[in-house]
Parts: structure tokens; C-alpha cells; sequence
């Protein structure tokens, strides 16, 4: 049963005070070489996590008893990425030894002992009304997605050269994109979740073709995706099925479908274009305690996303992540153009 902010905070108020200060933590990480962002211990995995905790072991800030065992610092996080997927702006909650030292100079401490995939962009002092996760109103991600993904097969004519293709416009994209909008079942877009179950309900704010730009001769398009939370590979299969209706040539209706109590293939897209961007906290910020990143700190997150941006590029170039991951999907019989045309003629007549 999950836990009201209420509930926590109550929980909070009722334990023995301890020589502990709350913090947030605010950091961005390149994800290639992480296993994802949430500890991991029981399998001995590079995490974000991990490696934060580690850093502030290392520099006295928490005991090095508690190591590894989050819960004796009440450590939280407002939300987790997967394997290989990046983020800006991810919010941390800790609590660690009260210190003198002022937080400018204990995130100057962490600055230095996190890896280099690792940022920190600010430190917080957090109050005993916050909780990184549910505190959160909303949750923002990019998609740095290679044009020639949303090139029609029928114009297609070979996968050489792909990276020098360049897109029309973003129109189509968009038509298909606005589908996603409000509140749908995302079953087909996860594991493990049935359409009658609650958890299946998400809240889609906007989704969106923002622009494009060029990365060493390779055109990117940059997707905006916002909403209250997301399920575990529901973007990347959101980004993926948008590809396939656009290559396939499918009418954009069919993406009503998927959000029927049925079974439905959903493409999953590659995690290394996908970026946390900010975690949203609206709602809270109007109680008039702030949990922004302070305004100085911001040109080293626009910084940051530049090189993810670059790093994205580049690692494209050099594998073809996405022209190997097209081949897959282009010859793949499951989920074929029939089936999905066959879907939506029958979703259509149960609607007639």
C-alpha cells in the first residue's frame, strides 16, 4: 500500500531527533555506464546511486556504517532512469551528519568525489515537508532521435548513408505524437501490468517535435515528453511506436488501440537517446520553499546537456544503434503492418 506524503511526514515527526541534516541533492549523469540510476547492492551493480553514496562516504558526510544501507539515511529519489538512460536534473533526498560547514562547500566536496559521469548541479537543505518523490507534480524528458528513423520505408531505398538524410518537417511526427495526450492504459508500453490494474492509468501532459539540429553532419530531432509519471520503458515504447507508424505508413488512429484491454506489440526505441530533463515540483514551490535549482547554476546544466547531446551523436556514428535497431524492426514479423491494420479495422467496428 503506498504511503501518502501525510503518512511520511507523520512517520518523520515521530522518530527520535538525531544529529542527521535532510538534504536534496540535485545531479545529472551520463547513464551509458550505469546499470541504472537505483541501487543495486544485492548485485553488486554500478549505479548513480551507488556512486553518490559512496561519494559521500568517502567525504565523511555519511557514517561508513551506513553504507549501503539507504535506509539508516532516509535516502530517496524522485524518480529512476533505466540502463543506459541519461539524465539532467534528478532530485535526491539524504539525510547526513550534521556538519559547520556550509552546503556550498559540501557540494563542493561531492563535486570532487563523484565520477566523471556524474554531476552535481546543487545541494539543498530539505525541509521535513519535502519528499524528492512525492512531493513531485510532474516529470519532463528529451528524446534526441537520428531524422532517417522517421524516414517511410517506401522511400527508402537502403540503410546506407543513413546519417546523411534529412527530414521535411515536423508535422506528421507531431499528428502522431498528440495521440499520447491525456489520460490512457499504457499496459502495451510496460512489463508486467494488466489494463484493469490502476497502475496502468498515466497522465500525459505533451508530447511533442520540438526541432531539429545537427550533430557532425547527423540531423537529430528533439522529442519533449511531460507527465505526471511514466512506467518502466513507456517512453522509449512511446518513441518507438511513433518510428513504426511513421515507417509503416499506419494510420495514426491505431494508436488508440494500444490503449484497449488487449495485447499489443509496442516497439521499444533505444534508451541512448532518452534524457530526464527536470523533475517538476510546481506544486510545492507555491508554498513559497523553493526547491529550484538556484538560476547561477543552470548555464553548467545547459553545458551538460550539450555534451550528452554530442556524446549521443557520436556514439551513433561510431555503432549505429539505430540504423542496426531499424533493420531489426523493419524485418521483424511480430506486430507486422497487417496485424496492426486488422487491430484498428476491428477497433474501429467495436466503436461504430
Amino acid at each position: 500500500m503506498k504511503r501518502t506524503l501525510d503518512q511520511v511526514n507523520q512517520e518523520e515527526t515521530k522518530k527520535p531527533t538525531s544529529t542527521k541534516v535532510k538534504v536534496i541533492i540535485i545531479a545529472g549523469y551520463n547513464g551509458s555506464k550505469f546499470f541504472g540510476s537505483q541501487k543495486q547492492p544485492e548485485k553488486d551493480l554500478r549505479t548513480v546511486e551507488g556512486e553518490i553514496v559512496k561519494a559521500l562516504c568517502d567525504q565523511e558526510l555519511i557514517y561508513r556504517k551506513d553504507l549501503g544501507k539507504f535506509k539508516n539515511i532516509a535516502f530517496n529519489r524522485a524518480t529512476r532512469t533505466d540502463k543506459k538512460v541519461h539524465a539532467l536534473q534528478n532530485y535526491f533526498g539524504c539525510k547526513l551528519r550534521a556538519i559547520s560547514v556550509d552546503l556550498s562547500e559540501v557540494k563542493e566536496k561531492l563535486r570532487k568525489s563523484v565520477p566523471d559521469d556524474i554531476k552535481i548541479f546543487g545541494l539543498l537543505k530539505g525541509s521535513s515537508k519535502f519528499n524528492t518523490k512525492l512531493s513531485c507534480s510532474s516529470r519532463e524528458y528529451l528524446y534526441y532521435l537520428p531524422s532517417f528513423c522517421m524516414q517511410s520505408l517506401k522511400s527508402q531505398t537502403s540503410y546506407d548513408n543513413c546519417h546523411k538524410y534529412r527530414i521535411g518537417g515536423l508535422d506528421e511526427i507531431n499528428k502522431v505524437a498528440e495521440m499520447y495526450k491525456g489520460t490512457n492504459k499504457f499496459h502495451n508500453y510496460t512489463q508486467g501490468i494488466h489494463p484493469k490494474m490502476g497502475s496502468a492509468q498515466r497522465y500525459i501532459m505533451q508530447f511533442k517535435a520540438e526541432r531539429t539540429l545537427i550533430i557532425n553532419d547527423l540531423e537529430l530531432i528533439e522529442l519533449f515528453i511531460k507527465g505526471q509519471s511514466f512506467l518502466y520503458n513507456q517512453i522509449r515504447k512511446m518513441v518507438g511506436m511513433v518510428i513504426y507508424v511513421i515507417r509503416k505508413g499506419l494510420p495514426i488512429e491505431v494508436i488508440k488501440n494500444s490503449f484497449k484491454d488487449n495485447t499489443f506489440i509496442t516497439p521499444l526505441a533505444p534508451g541512448n537517446g532518452l534524457i530526464l530533463q527536470r523533475v517538476c515540483y510546481d506544486h510545492y514551490n507555491k508554498t513559497g520553499d523553493s526547491v529550484e535549482l538556484p538560476e547561477a547554476d543552470n548555464a553548467s546544466v545547459e553545458e551538460f546537456k550539450q555534451q550528452l547531446i554530442e556524446y549521443m551523436a557520436e556514439n551513433e556514428l561510431k555503432e549505429n544503434i539505430y540504423v542496426n535497431w531499424l533493420k531489426k524492426l523493419d524485418t521483424s514479423d511480430e506486430g507486422d503492418t497487417e496485424d496492426h491494420i486488422h487491430d484498428y479495422k476491428k477497433y474501429n467496428e467495436s466503436e461504430s
